[in-house]
């Protein structure tokens, strides 16, 4: 039987829509487990106007994204 996992895409900073995908084991994470494995974190952008504005992105492994998306459970063979 194929092995079934969680995917969460990660949309990359920047005006790409890149995203990274990071597929999470069923038997060894909920659905919750594996989207709180990408961490809240502040971070402040300067905009054109000269003016700083905090908006919320998301790190895994020291990478930062600007949002998640839980794409839900693929099998083995999808990845």
């Amino acid at each position: 039987m194929a092995k079934k996992y969680h995917m969460i895409s990660a949309k990359r900073m920047g005006w790409e829509s890149m995203y990274d995908y990071y597929p999470f084991p069923v038997d060894e994470f909920t659905k919750e487990e594996a989207i709180a494995q990408f961490c809240h974190v502040q971070k402040e952008t300067l905009k054109a106007n000269n003016h700083w504005y905090t908006y919320t992105a998301y790190e895994y492994q020291g990478k930062i994204y600007h949002s998640i998306i839980y794409s839900g459970i693929v099998d083995e063979s999808e990845l």
